[in-house]
């Protein structure tokens, strides 16, 4: 690949949306984010390889033995991944590719050996990170497992040499920058 894909990783809430909308107003036509693979169903809202490419279970399976995936991960029962022939596509057009995952999933596109630029997103603070997971969920139980899930994220990252750029999202316009 001519540009190494820009990996964007942090917990849920930790506001990786509104940077990117931010980045790509800024930016325009220096990044495209991918569009991942998905077994899940397509919500009404959604549109097929604009959302999500939405194959079925068996492609999926097929694609993972012909070895397409970058990295993919299997996510309250329904596959997600990344495949290389997408990450080809964003930079066959010129720009480079925005892959935002989870940090296990920035660990298994580590461990494939492509090259790329591993940027972890922290949020301002514990507190903001637990009040716009709370403005998002509706039960107790899935609040509990988004926080625990972000501290395991946090952790990883902490712990993780893969990730030399960090960013502590406080202020937008300074983060985009």
């Amino acid at each position: 690949m001519k540009e190494k894909p820009f990996i964007l990783v942090g917990p849920s809430g930790v506001g990786k949306n509104t940077l990117l909308e931010e980045v790509f107003k800024k930016y325009e036509g220096i990044f495209e984010k991918k569009v991942s693979y998905t077994t899940r169903p397509t919500k009404k809202f959604e549109k097929n390889a604009a959302n999500y490419y939405f194959i079925s279970k068996e492609e999926f399976v097929k694609k993972i033995e012909t070895k397409d995936f970058v990295e993919y991960r299997e996510i309250n029962g329904h596959l997600y991944g990344t495949c290389k022939k997408e990450l080809m596509r964003i930079n066959d057009a010129g720009r480079i590719p925005i892959i935002e995952c989870d940090t296990q999933g920035a660990i298994n596109i580590n461990k494939t050996g492509l090259e790329g630029n591993f940027l972890f997103v922290y949020p301002q603070s514990f507190e903001q990170l637990r009040k716009r997971i709370g403005n998002r969920i509706e039960t107790e139980e899935e609040f509990k497992k988004r926080i625990e899930l972000a501290i395991t994220e946090i952790e990883l990252a902490n712990n993780s040499v893969l990730f030399t750029n960090r960013l502590v999202n406080d202020k937008l316009d300074k983060a985009v920058d």
